[in-house]
Order: structure tokens, then sequence, then C-alpha cells
């Protein structure tokens, strides 16, 4: 095939606390600095981002590095970023996914390249997608490791978190490799989505035939939420977003995303029973089933509560040693967490089906600023 050329795209809107770090990572590595360029695509920021970006551009050109450029973004979103990037892909053939509050190590590319190749050779085709994996920050304590944990555990954030080994077909990679010429052939990314719009790209990849995969050969850092409020908003958009492109396309639904409502509402109908039964008794006189258990619908909606609360808790204990090194005490800022990203997830459903003002942008104001320098 021809020589592999990576163009990364990285929109940004106000990232300052992160993006020096995010460009540096970029500029250091190993992969071939000629055939690497970076579009830097600015949506507006109010703060020294675009001032940050200029200066890489500046540095990296003096020091040979790979060439930078800084543009603007009317659309300010991340899909029309990325747009922009596929309108300006000139040689490239591959297309790099990062954001302005993401870091990788210094080989993260060339890993990633020569996994790429490696599995292309294996399954005998062209790859349209290949995902890596978002690894937990180990340095962060208190709430935010909490929130850390509660994102990349089974029962929160999504398939972009996922924790995983080796590497196979996947549903919703994160920071995906893409071949160009696959973007192209499926009009690129849909800007009508501000969240899931990656997830959306790689649903109509696998639509058209082309392969999407990932692979733990590297990683990336990610600057999360550091508090319930920006949990608790990130959940809302997302939520919300989900709904919208749900109702575009129904078929990607999926059960788990909906079973905080299945569990509200079965907690509620069963509520509603006993209350009913216990309050009009002469109404069931035929049914003696009804008339002489009457509080086994309160206490069956007392079960799916405590089995609820004891699955979070036995996550919330047990979880944490699996994904990271730390001593071994129960994490109830996750449990908490948890509950919030639930209930703000499902408040964003709901607000998304009912077509209702779509909730702000809370990444800026809600992301943790680490130092987690990446591969250690």
């Amino acid at each position: 095939m021809d020589e592999v050329k990576i163009l990364t795209v990285i929109p940004v809107l106000d990232e300052s606390r992160h993006l020096d770090r995010c460009l540096l990572s970029l500029r250091n590595q190993t992969f071939d600095s000629r055939r690497h360029r970076i579009l830097v695509l600015d949506g507006g920021s109010t703060d020294n981002s675009r001032e940050i970006a200029e200066k890489h551009s500046v540095e990296s050109k003096n020091s040979e590095g790979p060439l930078i450029e800084v543009l603007d973004n009317p659309g300010k979103y991340v899909s029309s970023a990325r747009n922009i990037g596929l309108e300006r892909v000139e040689d490239a053939t591959h297309m790099l996914e990062i954001i302005g509050h993401t870091w990788v190590p210094d080989d993260h590319i060339q890993l990633r390249v020569d996994d790429l190749l490696d599995a292309e050779e294996s399954i005998g085709k062209s790859i349209g997608s290949m995902g890596t994996q978002i690894m937990p920050s180990e340095e962060r304590n208190g709430m935010p490791k909490s929130i850390e944990n509660a994102l990349h555990s089974p029962l929160g954030g999504s398939g972009q978190f996922a924790s995983f080994e080796g590497r196979g077909d996947a549903s919703s990679p994160a920071f995906c490799l893409h071949r160009v010429e696959a973007v192209k052939s499926i009009g690129g990314w849909d800007n009508r989505w501000v969240a899931g719009q990656d997830h959306d790209l790689n649903h109509r990849l696998r639509e058209n035939g082309w392969p999407v995969m990932r692979s733990d050969v590297s990683f990336v850092c990610m600057s999360k939420r550091s508090n319930l409020s920006g949990l608790w908003g990130m959940g809302r958009r997302y939520g919300y977003w989900r709904m919208r492109q749900l109702k575009v396309y129904p078929n990607r639904a999926r059960l788990r995303e909906f079973l905080p409502w299945i569990g509200i509402i079965t907690v509620l109908l069963s509520l509603a029973s006993n209350f009913i039964i216990s309050q009009n008794p002469e109404m069931f006189d035929n049914y003696n089933f009804f008339t002489g258990n009457s509080d086994i619908f309160f206490y069956f909606s007392v079960l799916l509560v405590q089995c609820y609360i004891g699955i979070l808790l036995y996550i919330s204990i047990f979880r944490p040693y699996k994904m990271q090194s730390q001593k071994r005490r129960p994490d109830f800022g996750m449990f908490v967490s948890l509950v919030v990203l639930h209930i703000s997830f499902s408040l964003g459903l709901l607000t998304g089906l009912l077509h209702l003002k779509p909730p702000n942008n809370e990444r800026v104001k809600g992301a943790n600023n680490s130092n987690n320098k990446g591969r250690n």
C-alpha cells in the first residue's frame, strides 16, 4: 500500500489549560514528522488557546517537527472541525482523532500505524477505523478519582471508556485512526450531532462494509470532569444527543441505556398497584391472590431498589482494584458518581425525546487539569 501519512485534527474551544500538553505530546512523536500534519480548529475560544496553538506552530516549524496549522472552525463543534480537516486532507491517507484535553505517549502514532498495517495484513482488507484505549489517571485523588473510576466502570461512561485487551472488532472505539478513503466514502461526519458524532461515524462505516476495530497497543490520556456538577452536565448532554440520534436511527438503541427508566417505571407501577389494592380491596374480591398478597407489589419495588443499590455498591467496592493499583478500600464517591451519571443521562434522554432545548456544553468548566504525563 501507499506510504501512511497522518493528518491529526484537533477541535479546540477554550482549552488553554490542556492544549500545550496536547500539542507537545504530538510534536514529540517518534513517527516521521514529514508524514504528519496537525490541524488545530478553533471554535471561537475566548481564552488564549489560539495563541498557544500558534506558538507551537512556530516552534514545531523551527525544530523540523510536524507542520501545525491553526484554522477557524465556524461551526464551533467537533463534527464541523473534523469535516474541515477532511476538506484539507491533501495527501494524507489517515486522519487521527484527538481533542484538546487529551495527550499521548511519544510512540503513540508509530505503534498505532504499525498495528493497523499488521491488522490489515491479517484480515486481508483495509480497515475503516482503528480505535485505542483511554487510560484512567493514576494520580487523581478524592472525587476526581471517584469520577474517573465511575466512567471506566461497566455501569458508567460509554464504550469509549471500556477496558479491554488485545485487538478486535468494536462498536464504539475511542480516538480512532480513520482511513481517509473510508470516511470520504460515507460523506464525513454528521454535523447534526454535537455529541456522539464519532460513534455515529463508526456505525455508518460498518454499515458500508468498512471494518471498525480497536487495539490496546497504545492509549490516550484524557482530562475528565473533576466534580459532580461537571459529571451531571456531561450526563445530560450525552443523554440528550444520544436520544436525538436514536430518533433517527432507532435500531442503534441498547437496552442498558434505558435500564434506569425501566427500573423507575417498574417501581412506580408496583407502588401504585399496592396502593390501589390496599385502598380498594372490594374491587379485587374475585382475585384472592391480590387481596391476600397486596403487599407483594410494595416488597417487589423495595427489592428492585435494593438490587440497584447493591450492584452499585459491589462495583464501587471491587471494581477500582481491577482498574488501578490502589489500596483495598471502598470508593463510595464512585457510588455517588454512578448515581449522578445514571440520573443525568436518563434526564438527558427524556429532554432529547421531547426535543427540548439542548443542555449547555459544560466541558471546559468541568474538565480536570490533570498533570499525568502519559506512559508511566
